[in-house]
């Protein structure tokens, strides 16, 4: 079974949209691939620039991306399988995925050697202080530290969601995490990282992020929070496409 065949078997998706929070959609290599992929939806001397309703336009010449200096990597970079992940705090259904299915994604595929995995902190501008999360998580990125605040961002969701001080409630987690809690602020307040979290939302413009999360697997797109079976079938398919025998289930 191809890649593209097993995409079709899978009739219902879930993924924060457009169209609401818990929205369902159907489903309709390595870097270059991806580039590649991307460069066929806008060529990069006429990138869009952000529409998030409450990201600032940057001034001046908006610069091509760089995939490979983009986002967050799990595991090998000789991994023959790459999947580039298109996730927002806020979604409910990202949520999910990363509590009840990359953990086992991670350790059979990632941290096994058949897989890279590149996390990209993306803003629909549909969550309330969805755009001051993914802040946060590149401003704990900035100390190296992107990883556990990410697992607090989710963990956490409801409470910063609702939270009047949003900034205040990151500060918490960063202190709880070990950051360096005046650097944290000091990156937020300065805008240290602002162009990263303009160049993700634009990379998931370009990609044809709709909701999330959108995966794409060697420049496929999967839309949506796959069950876990599901998406090991996705992977299982990209290793055979190379050649390559998949993980024992």
């Amino acid at each position: 079974m191809s890649l593209g065949t097993s995409l079709l078997l899978v009739p219902l998706l879930l993924a924060c949209g457009a169209e609401g929070e818990d929205a369902q959609e159907q489903t309709s290599g390595p870097d270059t691939v991806l580039q590649a992929m991307l460069e066929s939806v806008a060529q990069s001397q006429s990138t869009p620039r952000s529409t998030s309703p409450r990201m600032p336009q940057e001034g001046g010449e908006v610069p091509p991306l760089q995939i490979a200096d983009m986002g967050y990597d799990f595991g090998s970079a000789d991994a023959p399988v790459k999947v580039m992940e298109i996730s927002d705090f806020g979604c409910g259904y990202c949520r999910r995925f990363h509590e009840e299915t990359f953990p086992t994604l991670l350790e059979v595929y990632v941290e096994a050697g058949f897989v890279e995995w590149k996390f990209i902190p993306f803003v629909l501008g549909m969550f309330p202080n969805g755009l001051q999360a993914a802040t946060a998580g590149e401003c704990a990125g900035e100390q190296d530290q992107f990883y556990s605040m990410q697992n607090r961002l989710f963990g956490e969701q409801s409470g910063w969601r609702n939270s009047d001080d949003p900034y205040a409630f990151f500060a918490d987690l960063a202190a709880q995490e070990g950051l360096d809690v005046e650097r944290f602020n000091s990156c937020i307040e300065g805008g240290w990282r602002d162009n990263h979290v303009r160049a993700n939302i634009r990379l998931g413009q370009q990609a044809g992020a709709r909701g999330t999360p959108l995966f794409l697997v060697d420049g496929r797109p999967v839309h949506g929070a796959l069950p876990l079976a599901d998406f090991r079938a996705v992977l299982d398919g990209a290793l055979l496409q190379r050649g390559i025998t998949p993980p024992p289930k």
